[in-house]
């Protein structure tokens, strides 16, 4: 792909105009604001800085040119963003990104002031989320923070509800990591516990993805906490619960599949599978048939993924679990399935020509695999 045709940066639609609008926003609301000299120091060398460097970078140059102290500077940055709107469902884009900057500001530059610092990431975030600019607090005083997260729990705005689960994950997604979460992970239970029932999805979401997290740090404490969450009456409760599981019940974990209602047993049998081809061709599609029975006399419920073991370039198998479908499966009754992948080549998946291999589980027990080989074309 040439550059002439080749799809634009992220990094891109935080640019030179972005770091203008900044300035504005600021000088509108505090006259002695230096913009020229805050936009100049923003942009030396702005075009090799990465997305996250070119907001630190801004974040820096606020530090630099707002006034002192640090609680003159976060009530000169709140006037600029100004109220903010109500919650919205609607994806925004680079635009949000606007406000990052400021957010990290606080993050940067109020860490020796956490309780004014935590005040101003609560009212922030309803512009732009802020679960990055609090973990430095987390590490700083886990204590006080929790603290803190724990009344945001009770907060009449879902955005601020979701800071408390989504800022305190101890295996947040591109975030640093906080080393007295990742060590005792029950130290996050009582927010997530607090939220999973909450009136809003989003809110509900961010708890289990948080449980999501507990689980591949101490699956019998994940398992204990979602023992709590069953039979409480919450709104998409099931639902819940089982995003929050999701990693063991791909492992195959007995205690969590056990808790979900599938019969850890040897019960099922599959009749299969079957690949509509063997040979498949990068950026191209798999298909995947097989049958499953039961074997004894009583129904159950089948939880069918398959998992999809990748060549690498060292010779090692990549194993991926997908997730398939949940069927109650009747004595006597063949249920049928396919399930169709494709092996288009993405940012997060490099793919590798060579011996692949495709898995069918059920409850977590492989019961039936096939070979096949991916090819360059």
């Amino acid at each position: 792909m040439n550059e002439d045709t080749a799809a634009p940066l992220l990094k891109d639609g935080f640019n030179v105009a972005t770091v203008e609008w900044i300035a504005r926003s600021i000088a509108a609301v505090h006259r002695p604001f230096p913009s020229k000299r805050f936009v100049a120091d923003c942009l030396d060398g702005f075009d090799a800085l990465s997305l996250m460097a070119r907001v630190g970078r801004v974040a820096q140059g606020l530090v630099r040119h707002l006034p002192a102290p640090f609680e003159q500077a976060v009530a000169v940055l709140q006037q600029a963003m100004g109220e903010p709107g109500a919650p919205s469902r609607e994806v925004q884009g680079m635009a949000a990104f606007r406000h990052a900057p400021h957010l990290q500001f606080v993050a940067d530059a109020g860490i020796g002031h956490p309780e004014a610092a935590l005040d101003a990431l609560a009212w922030m975030t309803r512009h732009f989320s802020g679960e990055f600019a609090v973990r430095p607090f987390l590490q700083r005083d886990p204590t006080s923070t929790l603290a803190c997260m724990q009344r945001w729990c009770t907060h009449d705005d879902p955005r601020v509800r979701r800071l408390a689960s989504e800022g305190s994950r101890p295996l947040l997604p591109w975030a640093r990591r906080v080393s007295h979460l990742v060590d005792d992970p029950s130290l996050t239970v009582p927010l997530i516990d607090a939220l999973a029932g909450d009136a809003d999805e989003v809110v509900r979401r961010s708890a289990a993805n948080h449980l999501n997290d507990i689980s591949r740090l101490d699956p019998a404490l994940a398992v204990e906490v979602a023992r709590g969450w069953i039979g409480r009456g919450w709104p998409d409760g099931e639902r819940t619960v089982n995003r929050g599981l999701r990693t063991l019940i791909k492992q195959g974990h007995p205690q969590a599949l056990a808790l979900l209602g599938f019969a850890v047993d040897d019960a099922f049998v599959i009749d299969g599978p079957e690949l509509d081809r063997w040979r498949v061709p990068i950026g191209g599609r798999l298909a995947l048939r097989f049958a499953l029975r039961r074997t004894d006399a009583t129904p159950a419920a089948a939880c069918v993924d398959y998992a999809v073991c990748y060549a690498s370039a060292n010779g090692a198998a990549r194993r991926k679990v997908f997730k398939g479908e949940v069927r109650q499966v009747e004595p006597g009754r063949t249920e049928s399935f396919e399930f169709v992948r494709d092996f288009v080549v993405r940012t997060t998946r490099r793919l590798y020509p060579g011996a692949h291999r495709v898995e069918v589980l059920v409850n977590g027990r492989v019961l039936g695999a096939a070979d096949f080989q991916l090819t360059e074309t």
